[in-house]
C-alpha cells in the first residue's frame, strides 16, 4: 500500500507540474460496450494501453524500420542518445495516463522510443532533415524517397544485397546500459517491406488508429526525439505534422481555409480537436424586427386571436415573452429537421470562400436559413467522431464544442427522412447502405454522453432563435402555403390566378354596391 500511495503521489506531483495537460484516459466500459471497435486499434498500437496486443504485431515491424531510418539520418547519434532523452521525460510521460501503467521502466522507454519514431517518420516529421554522416563510416544511408505512404523504410539502392533474406540493416552498438536498460549490441531490422504494408487497406486503418483516444503518446516525446535528431527548434516538426493532419482530415470535413498551425498540443487527437473548433462566434439571441410583409400578416393573426389583442407591444411583446421562456431553460433539445422544415426553416449547405478559416462546426442561422457545412459519413467517420467526443468528455477543460455539434446533429437527423432532407440539400454526403444507417450512427454517437442543454455552449443562441422561429404561427402558415400550394410554378400560377379572380370579384361586388347606394 505504501508503494502504491507513493506512486500516486508521484503522479500527482507530475500532473501539477505539467502545463496544458490533457490526460489520456481509457474509455469507460459502459460507453465502450456501445461500440467497442470504435475505441480499439485495428492494426497499429500507440502507447501502453494496447501494447503487446497479439493482433497488432505486424505494425511492430514498421516501428523498428522507422527507428532504423531515424538512426541512419544522423549517424553521429547512437541509440543511447535517444534512450537517455526518453529517460529524462519518462516521469512526465507516465503522468499523462490516467490509468496505472504496469510496464517497467525498460519496457516503457522502449515503447516510447519505437512509437515516437513511427509517428516522427509516418507523419513527415523527418522531411527536410539533412543527413549527418561524419565520424560514422559504418552507417548505411537510406533515402527519403524510399519511405512509402505508410512510413515503411525500403531498401536503398545498392546499399545491401539482392537476396530478400539478407536485406538486413545492422547497427553495431556497444553493449551499453542506460539507467538499467541494456542497449542491444546488435539490432537487425528488415528493410524490405511486406506486400501488405503499402496497400490502402492497411494505411486507412492505421490512419484511424492514430486518432483513437486510448492510442496516444504525449507529443513532447516526438519533439524530444526530433530534438536529438536535428539539434534544432521544433517548428518544422509541428508544421509537418499539422500539414499531415490537415490533409487527412480533408477527407472527413472538406478543405481548410487559412489556418494558423498550432504549436502547442498534447497528442495527435488533441491536434485533431483543434481543427474542429468553430471559427464563427455565435451572437446571443436578441430582438429583431420582422420583415415588412410578415409584420402585416402577424397583424392579421392578432386580429383573429382575442387572447392577444390586449398585448402592449404586439409582435415585439410576444417575441420577448418567447425569448424569456427559452432563456429560462425550458428548451432542452433541438427538433428534427423535418419539423423545422415544416415551420419554414430553409436548410442550406454552407459554402466557404477559401479566404477565411473554416470548420465543420461553423453552423449559422439567419432570417430563417440554417447553414451547415457539408459532412461526409462512411464506416470510418464514426470512430473519429466517437473518440473526439470521448476526448471532450474526459478533458472538459478543452470545451464542449464537438459535443454540442454532435448533440445538435443527432437530434436534427434522428429519423431517416431527416437524413434524406439534408442529403438533398448537400449537407450530408454518405456511402452507407441507407439513410436509416446514418440516422442510427448519429443517434448512437451521443449515447452515454453527458451534456448540459441549459448550460453555456456555442450553439445556444441558435437553439433559441430556431425555437422562436418554429413557435411563430406566421412562419408555419407561410411554410404551409409554400409547401402545399407553391411547390411548383404551375401551382403558383394557379394560386395567383385564383387570387386575381377573387380580387376582381370583390372589386366588382364593391363597385356594384356603391353604384346601388349612390346612383347617379
Amino acid at each position: 500500500m505504501a508503494q502504491h500511495l507513493g506512486y500516486h503521489k508521484w503522479l500527482d506531483e507530475n500532473l501539477d507540474n505539467s502545463s496544458n495537460l490533457c490526460q489520456i484516459h481509457r474509455v469507460h466500459q459502459l460507453v465502450r460496450q456501445i461500440d467497442r471497435f470504435a475505441y480499439e486499434p485495428s492494426v497499429l498500437s500507440i502507447g501502453p494501453y494496447h501494447h503487446s496486443n497479439d493482433n497488432l504485431q505486424f505494425m511492430e515491424k514498421m516501428k523498428w524500420r522507422c527507428l532504423d531510418y531515424v538512426l541512419n539520418l544522423n549517424c553521429t547519434k547512437s541509440m543511447r542518445d535517444y534512450l537517455l532523452a526518453i529517460r529524462n521525460i519518462e516521469r512526465q510521460a507516465r503522468a499523462y495516463y490516467s490509468d496505472e501503467i504496469y510496464l517497467d521502466s525498460k519496457s516503457f522507454r522502449r515503447m516510447l522510443l519505437l512509437d515516437g519514431c513511427l509517428i516522427l517518420v509516418y507523419l513527415g516529421g523527418t522531411h527536410g532533415v539533412s543527413r549527418i554522416t561524419e565520424e560514422a563510416p559504418g552507417c548505411s544511408i537510406i533515402s527519403d524517397d524510399n519511405i512509402n505512404g505508410t512510413g515503411c523504410v525500403q531498401q536503398a539502392k545498392g546499399s545491401l544485397g539482392n537476396s530478400p533474406k539478407q536485406n538486413l540493416v545492422t547497427h553495431e552498438i556497444g553493449p551499453e546500459i542506460v539507467d538499467g536498460v541494456r542497449v542491444s549490441s546488435e539490432i537487425e531490422v528488415s528493410s524490405s517491406c511486406s506486400e501488405n504494408s503499402g496497400v490502402p487497406w492497411y494505411h486507412n486503418f492505421a490512419l484511424v488508429d492514430l486518432f483513437l483516444l486510448e492510442n496516444q503518446i504525449p507529443f513532447f516525446v516526438v519533439r524530444k526525439l526530433h530534438g536529438v535528431l536535428v539539434d534544432s527548434d521544433e517548428k518544422t516538426l509541428t508544421e509537418s505534422v499539422s500539414n499531415y493532419i490537415e490533409e487527412n482530415l480533408q477527407y472527413f470535413i472538406g478543405a481548410f481555409g487559412p489556418f494558423e498551425k498550432p504549436n502547442d498540443f498534447c497528442h495527435l487527437l488533441h491536434l485533431c480537436h483543434m481543427h474542429f473548433k468553430p471559427r464563427i462566434i455565435q451572437q446571443e439571441a436578441s430582438h429583431a424586427w420582422p420583415h415588412f410583409g410578415e409584420y402585416f400578416i402577424d397583424i392579421f393573426f392578432r386580429l383573429l386571436n382575442n387572447n392577444r389583442r390586449h398585448g402592449h407591444d404586439g409582435w415585439s411583446s410576444s417575441q420577448n415573452q418567447k425569448l424569456e421562456f427559452l432563456q429560462g431553460g425550458q428548451v432542452t433539445r433541438w427538433r428534427r429537421a423535418t419539423q423545422y422544415y415544416e415551420a419554414g426553416i430553409v436548410f442550406k449547405r454552407k459554402v466557404f470562400n477559401g479566404q477565411s478559416t473554416q470548420s465543420l462546426l461553423d453552423v449559422t442561422f439567419s432570417d430563417g436559413v440554417l447553414e451547415i457545412p457539408c459532412i461526409f459519413v462512411d464506416d470510418r467517420t464514426g470512430s473519429l467522431f466517437r473518440n473526439m467526443l470521448a476526448f471532450e468528455q474526459t478533458n472538459p477543460h478543452f470545451g464542449n464544442c464537438v459535443t454540442a455539434y454532435f448533440m445538435f446533429m443527432s437530434q436534427l437527423i434522428s429519423r431517416p427522412n431527416d437524413v434524406t432532407l439534408l442529403s438533398h440539400r448537400g449537407i450530408i454526403v454518405h456511402n452507407l447502405h441507407s439513410d436509416k444507417v446514418v440516422s442510427s450512427l448519429f443517434t448512437l454517437l451521443t449515447k452515454g454522453v453527458v451534456f448540459d442543454f441549459v448550460g453555456n455552449f456555442y450553439l445556444r443562441s441558435i437553439c433559441w432563435r430556431m425555437e422562436m422561429y418554429y413557435q411563430s404561427r406566421t412562419n408555419r402558415w407561410i411554410a404551409w402555403l409554400s409547401h402545399n400550394h407553391l411547390s411548383n410554378p404551375w401551382m403558383g400560377l394557379a394560386l395567383l390566378a385564383g387570387l386575381l379572380v377573387l380580387f376582381c370579384t370583390i372589386a366588382q361586388t364593391v363597385l356594384t354596391v356603391l353604384s346601388y347606394l349612390r346612383p347617379q
